[in-house]
């Protein structure tokens, strides 16, 4: 008759197999979360009739093209705030929009609100640079 093994060292054998592989997995993981760093970068637009696109800037971000009024730039807390946005047409070429006396070709957060078109455009592509400036062809006051 086959001698049998004792059913404890197996049990103590495989709980302490699991207690150690859980303390490396608890030493590898952090105690505290890390905070996230608020880099969004977002571009809404907006048509005369109510519609909107968002553009959230990362991975498989892009705009479909479209006819718009407006455009914001919303930029995370720890986004640099000098950074802008253009929106271009299908030619290539920058649009400009005004926000108050303001007409530029890139736009700015500056939680100042919105930029408008001189009336509804078509839109087929959002860049956004740090490298622009603002162009400023401000229209006297």
């Amino acid at each position: 008759m086959p001698k049998e093994r004792p059913r404890s060292r197996f049990f103590i054998t495989v709980a302490t197999l699991l207690m150690a592989a859980s303390s490396a997995v608890a030493a590898a993981t952090p105690s505290r979360r890390q905070a996230v760093a608020d880099t969004k970068i977002r571009v809404i637009l907006r048509d005369n009739i109510g519609g909107e696109q968002e553009v959230t800037f990362g991975p498989n971000s892009g705009v479909t093209a479209g006819v718009f009024t407006t455009l914001e730039v919303d930029v995370g807390a720890d986004q640099d705030p000098t950074l802008r946005c253009a929106a271009q047409g299908a030619d290539g070429v920058n649009i400009f929009a005004r926000r108050g006396n303001n007409l530029d070709d890139t736009f700015s957060d500056s939680t100042n609100g919105k930029w408008t078109f001189d009336g509804p455009v078509t839109i087929t592509n959002i860049v956004c640079d740090l490298n622009f400036a603002a162009n400023n062809r401000n229209v006297a006051a």
